[in-house]
C-alpha cells in the first residue's frame, strides 16, 4: 500500500468513527448534573477531543504501516 492510500483510509476510518459515537453526544436535556456526558448547550473540549483524534489516527496509520508490511513481497 502506499502512503497515500494508508492516510486516506485512517481519515475514512477516522470520520466514520466520529459519525457513529455521534448519539453518544447527544443528551436527553432536564436535570443533567450528574451525568457522565455535557448536555446540549455546554461548551466541548475542542483540544481534548483533538488529541485523542489525532493518538487515535496515528494508531491507525502505525497499525495500517504494520499490517501492510506482512503482505509486502519480499525480493
Amino acid at each position: 500500500m502506499k502512503i497515500r492510500t494508508r492516510i486516506a483510509t485512517a481519515v475514512t476510518v477516522a470520520l466514520a468513527s466520529v459519525f457513529v459515537a455521534v448519539p453518544a453526544f447527544a443528551s436527553g436535556g432536564g436535570d443533567a448534573t450528574d451525568a457522565a456526558l455535557s448536555s446540549a448547550g455546554d461548551p466541548l473540549n475542542i483540544p481534548g477531543i483533538a488529541a485523542v483524534g489525532i493518538v487515535l489516527l496515528l494508531i491507525v496509520l502505525i497499525g495500517s504501516k504494520l499490517a501492510g508490511d506482512l503482505f509486502e513481497k519480499k525480493q
